[in-house]
């Protein structure tokens, strides 16, 4: 197991070596060229990946418009949650911004790791309490803070992603529109 993975695991619960060696052979290296995408909706996302490499996002298309509801960076997993947790269709896409390099993970190895190990759920568990958190605090950004504190947020949490995505999509993620971006960059 790369050590990136392992890392990443060991942040949230302590396994053992040979814990994490045991479901090594369990992720699969995939890779995605820019412009790609790892789910679209109307099927069902079956594997979840950790991103060695690259940057991706999640976003619906409704009335033909895009409403990014998040930006994955490198050393996270990505997937549609919605559509994985509960083996339904998706209903958002999860697009190569960069090339990826991921590691897959499918629903069904998931499973058998939960059946190893308690520790197994209580990670997924730890990691979707972040992860809830993590959308709780963005929820609260977009009621409570002004464009200009939004940006600045970002810039501050997410330095790595001002200079990988491009800034219409950095816009449509904050909820403004890339003119009002300009002008809060500008300043």
């Amino acid at each position: 197991m790369l050590p990136q993975l392992k890392n990443y695991f060991k942040y949230f619960v302590d396994f053992s070596e040979e814990e994490l060696d045991a479901v090594s052979g369990f992720f699969q290296p995939k890779k995605l060229k820019k412009g790609e995408y790892l789910f679209v909706p109307n099927e069902i996302a079956t594997e979840i990946g950790f991103l060695l490499k690259g940057t991706c996002r999640i976003y619906y298309l409704i009335d033909d418009k895009e409403s990014t509801r998040n930006l994955v960076s490198e050393n996270n997993f990505v997937t549609s949650v919605p559509s994985f947790t509960t083996q339904k269709i998706c209903v958002e896409y999860v697009e190569a911004l960069e090339n990826l390099d991921l590691l897959m993970l499918s629903y069904q190895n998931l499973q058998t790791m939960y059946a190893m190990s308690a520790k197994w759920e209580r990670f997924v568990r730890l990691l979707t309490e972040y992860a809830y958190s993590e959308q709780q605090k963005r929820i609260y950004s977009l009621i409570a803070l002004t464009a200009q504190q939004r940006y600045e947020q970002f810039t501050k949490e997410y330095p790595d992603l001002v200079q990988k995505v491009p800034q219409y999509i950095i816009a449509n993620y904050l909820g403004i529109s890339p003119e009002t971006l300009s002008r809060i960059r500008k300043n």
